[in-house]
């Protein structure tokens, strides 16, 4: 693996820690240019031998940084990919980095929005009341007396997120080989990760993420959305209203306050339902640390740096793939699938099959209170791990969403049953599919791809047309490898020679069996009498051959 000399030091600095934690293995993998050979291999800490492989990744990615910290954030959500036990260690990665001066937050406030402190601000309190990975939060008030809380990003941290995006991407077949038994794109997984993480470096973007979402809820009583001061907004800079109230995962304090938990919690529901089946548009970090409740009838987001995207035809898809489980339609949900182009050519349909009557056995009957909806997700995560089938990033965003909910609602309220997100589906499904509204714009988009598809055929039949008429029409072959049916072609095509050359040795024999001449020369009739001789061998060495390749066949 070639590498880039500029990052020669921060290359050093991930191969140390790779072998810290005993990857010591991808670190010989990747052998860039053989500086991991100029590395001290020194003995692992005696603790890593009671680890799991999943807290080595995380402790590893901790100690790499923040895009590291990211990465494994953003691939806590990928259970398509990885198992439970190293999904559970990534989703604990939180940032935990040092605070950087106040003042040098300062100057870079000053350089992104030309205004200094003092003149936006009534009041500045200087101690950071968070230091995340990408940026450090402040609280202040405006002269207007609103209270608002300042994301400022980290100096040079764009610089360091760029080297890292680099080195990941050069790398990125290591992790292809780390897990050979999935046929994961590694590749494409970091560039929309490198996409995601360059968005999330750019405040603006979390800014108008924050304004949809305050239009999505502008009417709701239930959901407040904090408003974005776009003036002093930047790229490096967001200045967003205070919100006043009590964090999700503080739930004792919840409790305190008497507020009714099970009420929160259906709102929790509701705003994800609304969020995924009105917008296609929803919050894809929905931690119980980026929600506060305000009371027992409201709750409010913050954070809107990750958003998840469902498109109307893979959520149409996802819809009908459902609706076909509860008909424990196999056939259907294996149609569904390759019509969405996510399963292997290569797949065993006759397995794939059976293994999936029996997932939809095993839940149908259950009572839904006994039911864990982040069970059944993680148990189709792996059905689709072990058939290789490619789940769009979208899906599994939108499922670790649901998860992350499910586990938050519990933790509210202990008799949170899957029924309720059930009773919200059906109430969103009917709403939003099945009202007149909604059937009359699906006929509509429907009548418009038909006009669409009509337009457009005449014109591409011309082109083809015109193409053949030119002869430049090239029909490709792909090479397929068929070993059975060489074989038998060679083992016909042997037969075929034997054959040929047995019949011109009985025939040609019995022309100088029958000759006059045979009478006047006696190595006449020898001749004749080696050529069956051998006539005889090769009829009998053929049926040899034709019984060999009928047992092989066997």
């Amino acid at each position: 693996m070639k590498i880039n000399y500029k990052n020669i030091k921060r290359y050093k600095e991930i191969l140390h820690i790779l072998i810290k934690y005993g990857f010591g293995f991808a670190v010989e993998k990747l052998n860039m240019d053989h500086v991991a050979y100029k590395i001290p291999i020194t003995k692992p800490n005696e603790e890593l031998q009671y680890m799991t492989t999943g807290e080595r990744i995380r402790k590893a990615f901790e100690e790499l940084g923040p895009t590291y910290v990211k990465l494994g954030q953003i691939l806590s959500t990928r259970n398509d990919i990885f198992d439970q036990d190293i999904i559970d260690e990534l989703s604990k990665l939180r940032d935990n980095v040092e605070e950087f001066s106040t003042d040098i937050a300062k100057e870079i406030f000053v350089s992104e929005t030309k205004l200094n402190i003092e003149d936006v601000f009534k009041e500045f309190n200087e101690v950071p009341i968070a230091a995340a990975s990408i940026g450090q939060v402040y609280e202040a008030k405006l002269y207007s007396g609103e209270d608002v809380i300042i994301k400022i990003q980290r100096p040079n941290i764009e610089r360091t997120i760029k080297a890292d995006l680099e080195i990941l991407q050069s790398g990125a077949s290591i992790l292809n080989d780390i897990v050979k038994e999935n046929e994961t794109n590694f590749e494409k997984i970091l560039e929309e990760f490198k996409v995601q993480l360059l968005r999330e470096l750019d405040y603006n973007f979390e800014a108008i993420n924050a304004m949809k979402f305050y239009e999505i809820f502008k009417d709701s009583e239930e959901v407040y959305i904090p408003k974005i001061y776009s003036e002093y907004t930047t790229k490096k800079v967001l200045v967003m209203e205070k919100i006043i109230g009590v964090k999700l995962s503080d739930i004792s304090k919840i409790k305190k306050f008497g507020w009714d938990t099970d009420n929160i919690s259906k709102i929790g529901v509701k705003a994800l339902f609304k969020q995924v089946f009105e917008c296609g548009f929803f919050h894809a970090d929905p931690h119980p640390g980026n929600i506060f409740v305000l009371n027992s009838n409201c709750i409010s987001y913050i954070d809107f740096g990750m958003i998840g995207i469902v498109d109307k035809k893979t959520f149409s898809s996802l819809n009908n793939i459902v609706l076909a489980a509860v008909q424990k339609n196999a056939d259907k949900i294996i149609f569904l699938l390759e019509d969405m182009g996510i399963t292997k050519t290569t797949v065993d349909k006759d397995a794939l099959k059976l293994d999936l009557l029996y997932l939809l056995h095993y839940y149908y009957d259950v009572p839904l209170d006994k039911i864990s909806l982040s069970d059944i997700l993680n148990e189709i995560f792996m059905f689709f791990r072990k058939y290789n089938i490619a789940m769009p990033t979208e899906l599994t965003t939108l499922a670790k969403t649901v998860i992350t909910l499910e586990g938050t609602a519990r933790e509210l309220n202990p008799n949170f049953t899957v029924y309720s997100i059930g009773q919200e589906f059906i109430r969103y499904y009917y709403n939003n599919r099945l009202n007149p509204k909604a059937l009359f714009d699906s006929s509509k988009d429907s009548i418009e791809d038909i006009y669409l598809d009509l337009k457009t055929i005449p014109k591409q039949l011309r082109v083809i047309l015109k193409n053949i008429e030119k002869n430049n029409i090239k029909i490709h072959i792909d090479d397929i490898k068929a070993p059975k049916l060489e074989e038998q072609l060679s083992d016909l095509t042997t037969n075929i020679s034997l054959s040929l050359v047995l019949a011109s040795l009985v025939v040609g024999s019995s022309l100088i069996i029958a000759s006059p001449n045979i009478e006047q020369s006696v190595w006449i009739r020898y001749l004749a009498l080696a050529g069956f001789l051998v006539s005889f061998v090769l009829g009998l060495t053929l049926v040899i051959t034709i019984f060999k390749a009928k047992y092989r066949r066997k």
